[in-house]
């Protein structure tokens, strides 16, 4: 805008508003908003002038009244503002960027300094595109709605007619004015030239992640109020608004306040094509008041999370076409506010998709499932957005694993209202096998203030053969919506002691000895958010209906949704199981209380002293991002895994003395991978990438580092390479290697190993873009070292070789191949004795649990409830209980050395060597005390003993030999190289399958009996029966 001379006067972008430029202007005092009632400010001049003020009557823009004492000179200097005019002592005249008095109307310059003057201002906001009309009369806005801001920026669907205004979009688009108000009365004559033909909507289908805008489909038009958008950038879409918006399918006004309530009010309203709609909304002190047509058909109070102030607007979605012609903005509301009733009316209509919903109200709260759908969608909290899916039916299907497990279901049948609304339903198993009966009871808590839904359901299993089910009894299955920000579960045992899990995308196994009479289940804590409610679930099961049954829970990674179930069971014909429960809603403070009175739910994949290891850093990994098992993070992270929802196998090693202080460790068979966060950065050429890494006491092929990049769009890998570090112990040092991307990589995952035993620490891993004319840097090779270093070879046919050279920690490493691994070891003792690196077996005097908890042994059995108090037992262990096929023989040979008596079992007088195959075949010694007699035991029904004598306190090799004849097995027994007994097998066929596994020092099922105690040394199993003459030269 140019001043009376064709000067340029000072403008600003219109991103900030006239009452932010105002703040600028006065000293000390918070931007004024429009009010219905005038703001006085007082200012004193940079020239210290002590002159008497004139009171303002108004601002020409309607926004503030200011006292100013002030100078044309200070006005200039002291502000960004645009000023369009001044009139002092009614001289009018402009004052430009440079401070120069521009005159109208006199012939001389006014003086820099005035006297006694009266100051009336215009503010203007002034666009990179036009200057806009926004002056105010009587608090009416008169700028045209065909200026106000497309929300999208860029938005097409818009067409302009004077002042009125065609919109449409698939989505919710909005026009909006520029400035923030709080009370205000928009209002708009809408015609739908043609309605919404987009009917999708959150609740047609499962799904735990509702649309933050609630912007489903089916609607037509909206006024909007109190927008906000973030400060930068100007364009942001809306991010919390009031939407006040109509439907002709539905024949319905509707407010919905979005992110935080969702819908608030649904209330019928008859609407029609091509007929104009005088839509009028206002908000006062919270309340907001809809009329239709003159016809008030919403007033509503918002008593949680209000939104204060923000832009108003015009919007549709759907596809439809809708004209705006009339709209007119003022900034105050002449709706008295009037007390809202409190009790609870609760009735059911159809809303969304023809879906039965309850409303309290014209509130809905809850959508009822379809025949086609189990899932309902319910509010826990009046006037607070919906936070819970939960099934209507037994899961017993276990989500499509056991198909003849299935039901069918009924639609809803609803009665009652008022105080209470009852919901009755029925399903039927596929295959007639059971039915269950259900019962929901929605109410309200007034302790709470939070929506209460109790169901009372009972399964019955139909006459005929029993039923097996096969995965438990699965009746209640929930998620909390909006899953991937929780925190922690908190839950109750039947002790009555609190526990807590955290949420995140790894699941830690199942809780067990949940209590389902008086129990609960409590959502706490959210992620980059505040909580405000927290969904829960009581159990209220009746114990004489419920039986002995033990009920456990767990919580799925993929999506958090989560479900109890008593154990699997085979039922009979006329089995009742009767459950009840309820879904609400408890306060924040009490489940605060709750979480603290819990503690850690004790488990091994909960370990608060392991730790998940993150790779959220480039280019330059330093192990510092981190947290234990027990806490929560976010979904999104990315965690060095070891494989699908397993504790990670590496340690994070503090204080490591070198780089960032902090490193990984990767102890025997461990294994960590991630995915780096690379974006664009990794481009096609040379890279280097170095490391600093330790290594003690590593036995095998030592550590790795292992690399995987992936194209752009796919995610099918172009390159891999493979890093061996070396084994056995040295201190931290640099090493590098140089790899080549034939193109841009779209990923980079990163993975550290170690196959073998011993311990491999890596910390300070860093990427660096070359180039081949640059020389490497010292100690970087120009390739990955491809090869593992020599460690020794087994026997050919051994399929376990154990050497028991490592001298401390919970593993021996295999030198064999096949489907044997490393070997567990609790609660044993390493030993070097006559020269001979063994193991020792003795009695447990402290009661000491040594031994890897992510281990096999740890998890399928010293962690197992089946194995109670066996955790203090010395045993070895490796292999997998099940499984298998047929042998073309087996050979099982270790060296002993006995100690003076066996350990106490439940049946004493034995002690097993080596147990293969699950109890297939068994080595053993028999007799308490020495001397022994060397003993086997096939498959529990076959067994030899010989007759020669083991001493006790010295070396033996002992060794055992099968091989098919004549469908059973020939078993020859052998004593320091020499066959001491022999027979075939009567009961053990030799095409039966042998599970893959091995166990020293004890029988396998349940570790009760036959405890070997003393030493033993080389222990080999081959796959194969070996001759007498490879049994001797073993014994030499």
């Amino acid at each position: 805008m140019a001043g009376g001379d064709g000067r340029l006067l000072q403008t600003v972008d219109s991103a900030v508003g006239p009452a932010i430029l105002l703040r600028q202007i006065v000293t000390n005092s918070e931007p004024a908003y429009k009010t219905s009632e005038p703001v006085v400010e007082e200012r004193t001049n940079v020239n210290e002038c002590d002159l008497p003020t004139e009171s303002l009557t108004s601002f020409a823009t309607g926004y503030q009244v200011v006292r100013l004492v002030n100078t044309t000179r200070m006005l200039a200097e002291n502000s960004n503002l645009a000023v369009e005019s001044v009139l002092v002592d009614g001289e009018t005249f402009l004052t430009s960027c440079d401070g120069t008095p521009v005159c109208f109307g006199v012939n001389d310059i006014m003086p820099v300094v005035l006297r006694r003057f009266l100051v009336f201002v215009t503010l203007i906001s002034v666009s990179s595109a036009a200057i806009a009309d926004s002056v105010t009369q009587n608090g009416v806005t008169q700028n045209s709605v065909t200026q106000w801001q497309r929300q999208p920026e860029g938005w097409k669907g818009v067409e302009t007619t004077d002042d009125t205004v065609t919109l449409t979009s698939d989505k919710w688009s909005y026009l909006v004015d520029s400035h923030d108000v709080s009370d205000c009365q928009l209002s708009a004559t809408v015609v739908i030239k043609e309605p919404a033909r987009q009917f999708g909507f959150f609740g047609d289908g499962w799904s735990a992640w509702p649309d933050p805008k609630f912007g489903d489909a089916g609607f037509d038009a909206a006024l909007l109020l109190h927008g906000q958008r973030p400060s930068k950038p100007a364009a942001a879409p809306i991010e919390s608004a009031y939407r006040i918006q109509i439907s002709y399918k539905y024949q319905a006004v509707a407010l919905v306040k979005f992110p935080e309530g969702g819908y608030v009010q649904v209330v019928p309203c008859p609407l029609k094509l091509n007929e104009p709609h005088k839509i009028q909304t206002s908000i006062r002190e919270r309340q907001i008041v809809v009329r239709v047509d003159g016809v008030e058909k919403i007033r509503w109070h918002d008593k949680f999370l209000p939104l204060e102030k923000g832009l108003s607007g015009i919007g549709v979605s759907s596809l439809a076409k809708v004209n705006f012609s009339d709209v007119k903005l003022v900034q105050s509301s002449n709706d008295a506010v009037t007390p809202q009733p409190t009790a609870t009316n609760f009735s059911v209509r159809k809303f969304l998709g023809d879906r039965l919903f309850v409303f309290d109200g014209n509130e809905p709260v809850l959508e009822l499932h379809s025949e086609k759908d189990p899932s309902c969608f319910a509010k826990l909290k009046p006037g607070y957005k919906p936070q819970l899916t939960f099934d209507s039916h037994w899961g017993l299907e276990n989500q499509g694993a056991f198909p003849e497990a299935a039901s069918k279901w009924t639609e809803p049948k609803v009665s009652g209202g008022g105080k209470t609304v009852t919901v009755d339903w029925t399903a039927r198993n596929v295959k007639d096998r059971f039915t269950t009966r259900s019962t929901m009871t929605v109410g309200f808590d007034p302790r709470r203030e939070m929506y209460t839904y109790q169901i009372d359901s009972e399964l019955e299993v139909l006459p005929g053969e029993p039923f097996h089910f096969r995965y438990g009894f699965d009746f209640e299955h929930h998620t909390p919506l909006d899953p991937f920000r929780w925190q922690y579960l908190i839950a109750r045992r039947r002790s009555g002691e609190l526990y807590h899990r955290p949420v995140y995308p790894i699941d830690p196994g199942p809780q067990f000895d949940l209590d389902m009479t008086s129990g609960t289940r409590v959502w706490y804590g959210r992620h980059m958010e505040e909580q405000h409610v927290a969904p829960s679930v009581e159990y209220l099961c009746s114990p004489s209906e419920m039986g002995d049954r033990k009920c456990h829970t767990a919580v799925c990674a993929a999506f958090y949704d989560t479900g109890v179930a008593f154990e699997q069971e085979t039922a009979k014909p006329g089995t009742r199981i009767r459950v009840k429960y309820r879904y609400t809603g408890v306060p924040v403070a009490e489940a605060a209380s709750l979480f603290e009175q819990s503690k850690i739910y004790s488990a091994p994949m909960l370990d608060p002293t392991h730790h998940y290891i993150f790779a959220d850093e480039w280019p330059k990994l330093t192990f510092t991002k981190f947290e234990p098992l027990s806490k929560t993070w976010i979904y999104g992270r990315t965690p060095f895994i070891t494989a699908h929802n397993s504790r990670p196998t590496y340690e994070l090693a503090k204080d490591c003395g070198t780089g960032s202080g902090f490193a990984m460790k990767l102890g025997p068979a461990s294994f960590g991978k991630a995915n780096l966060p690379v974006g664009t950065s990794l481009t096609k050429g040379r890279w280097i990438v170095t490391v600093l890494v330790k290594s003690v006491n590593a036995h095998g092929p030592g550590g790795r580092i292992e690399l995987e990049a992936t194209k752009p769009k796919a995610s099918e890998p172009f390159k891999k390479v493979v890093h061996f570090v070396g084994n056995g112990s040295f201190d931290w040092k640099r090493q590098g290697f140089a790899f080549d991307l034939s193109e841009d990589a779209g990923s980079l995952a990163i993975a550290f190993g170690n196959s073998g035993t011993g311990e491999m620490l890596v910390t300070d891993v860093e990427f660096q873009k070359s180039d081949d004319s640059t020389p490497l840097p010292d100690g970087v090779a120009a390739a990955p070292n491809s090869t593992p270093p020599a460690f020794g070879n087994a026997p050919a046919g051994a399929i376990a070789d154990f050497r028991m050279q490592e001298g401390r920690g919970n593993f021996v490493l295999n030198y064999a191949t096949g489907p044997l691994g490393h070997l567990d070891l609790a609660n044993v003792d390493w030993v070097i004795d006559s020269g001979r690196h063994a193991i020792k077996f003795a009695e447990n005097q402290t009661g000491r649990k040594d031994y890897r908890l992510d281990s096999n042994l740890a998890r399928s059995y010293l962690g197992h409830t089946a194995y109670a108090g066996r955790d203090t037992l010395p045993v070895a262990l490796t292999g997998f209980h099940g499984g298998g096929g047929p042998m073309k023989g087996l050979t099982l040979a270790c060296w002993i050395k006995p100690a003076a008596e066996m350990g106490k079992s439940t049946h004493s007088g034995k002690g097993d060597i080596l147990g293969f195959g699950a109890r297939r075949f068994i080595l053993g010694l028999q007799g308490q005390t020495a001397p022994y007699q060397l003993t086997t035991r096939i498959n529990v029904n076959d067994s030899w003993t010989s007759e020669a004598k083991i001493a006790a306190d010295q070396w033996s090799h002992v060794a055992m030999t099968a091989e098919p004849a004549d469908g059973q097995w020939r078993v020859r027994l052998y004593l320091n190289g020499q066959s001491v007994s022999e027979g075939t097998t009567k009961k053990f066929p030799a095409d039966s399958p042998i599970p893959p596994s091995l166990i020293l020092g004890a029988e396998i099922f349940y570790l009760h009996d036959a405890y070997y105690r003393g030493l033993i040394g080389q222990t080999y199993v081959f796959d194969k029966a070996l001759s007498a003459a490879e049994i001797l030269n073993l014994a030499r």
